[in-house]
C-alpha cells in the first residue's frame, strides 16, 4: 500500500511555481489551476513581465510553466 507522501508526490506540480509580482524567467504560456471545479487560467507573458493575480485567488495565485507553444 502506498504511503500518503507517495500519493501526494504523484500530484505535485513539476517545475517551479511563480507568485503574482514575480518576473517571468522566459517568454511563454503559464497556467494557474484554480481547483477541481473551475477551469485553469492561462496567460502568455514575455520575458520580464510580471505575473498577474488570478481572479478570486488574489495573493494565493500560483503560476506554473506549460509546454504549450503559441
Amino acid at each position: 500500500m502506498a504511503s500518503l507522501d507517495e500519493i501526494l508526490a504523484r500530484y505535485r506540480s513539476y517545475g517551479p511555481t511563480f507568485r503574482p509580482g514575480e518576473k517571468a524567467p522566459f517568454s511563454g504560456t503559464f497556467v494557474c489551476d484554480r481547483g477541481t471545479m473551475l477551469p485553469p487560467i492561462r496567460v502568455q507573458l514575455a520575458k520580464g513581465e510580471e505575473f498577474p493575480e488570478a481572479e478570486n485567488l488574489g495573493e494565493h495565485t500560483r503560476w506554473r510553466q506549460t509546454n504549450i507553444q503559441a
